[in-house]
């Protein structure tokens, strides 16, 4: 009887680690291919994100779900007006999020506080309309020395809603006053190998939660 009971209690303890071990296969799964978390920091997308009990936060704050298999493959590309979160340039380990607005092709100029798009389809600039900009923000797009830009292949121009509080592909995501887009290596593009996915749900606060327009 001990003899089986031992087999038992083996057999009970393997089970108990494949089961682990699966569970942990399956969460790196999910997380590194079709959904993660992320949290917001600072008030480079107000009012879309991170604006709670009417005020901009400068600090941690939401909590949304990032949709990594929109961008996966056959499944799409980046568009026009999505919210992303992304590795930007020169950083190995901070992540970002902000909106596209110019992809791959795209000739894109400030001018006035507004953003003019022209590529292809439009060969005529025309005006982006943009109704996530709050009051404050609406026509008011200020530059840090460029004021065109022409988006490459396989690259990406990402703002913030926030205007004059992000760091964005008008600095090269580097502080504007600190040198900005000074030196060979600065860009002022997003690779598409570094999307990590769209923003794709607030979920923490709970009474705040909803889909990310």
């Amino acid at each position: 009887m001990r003899k089986y009971a031992l087999r038992d209690l083996g057999l009970n303890i393997l089970d108990i680690v494949l089961n682990v071990v699966i569970i942990v296969v399956l969460v790196y799964f999910v997380r590194s291919f079709i959904i993660s978390p992320f949290q917001v920091y600072g008030p480079s997308m107000c009012d879309t994100l991170n604006f709670i009990n009417n005020r901009c936060l400068n600090e941690y704050g939401e909590y949304i779900i990032v949709n990594k298999i929109t961008y996966l493959g056959p499944f799409g590309d980046p568009e026009r007006g999505d919210v992303i979160v992304f590795k930007p340039p020169d950083e190995e380990e901070d992540f970002f999020i902000k909106r596209i607005i110019g992809l791959p092709g795209d000739k894109i100029e400030i001018k006035g506080g507004k953003v003019y798009i022209q590529n292809e389809e439009h060969p005529e600039p025309y005006e982006l309309d943009e109704p996530y900009l709050n009051e404050r923000n609406s026509e008011h797009t200020a530059t840090f020395g460029e004021t065109e830009f022409e988006v490459p292949e396989g690259k990406y121009f990402a703002l913030g809603d926030n205007r004059d509080k992000s760091t964005d592909s008008r600095s090269c995501f580097r502080d504007p006053f600190s040198g900005g887009c000074k030196g060979d290596d600065a860009t002022a593009y997003l690779d598409e190998e570094d999307v990590e996915g769209k923003a794709w749900l607030v979920l923490w606060p709970f009474n705040r939660m909803r889909f990310v327009e």
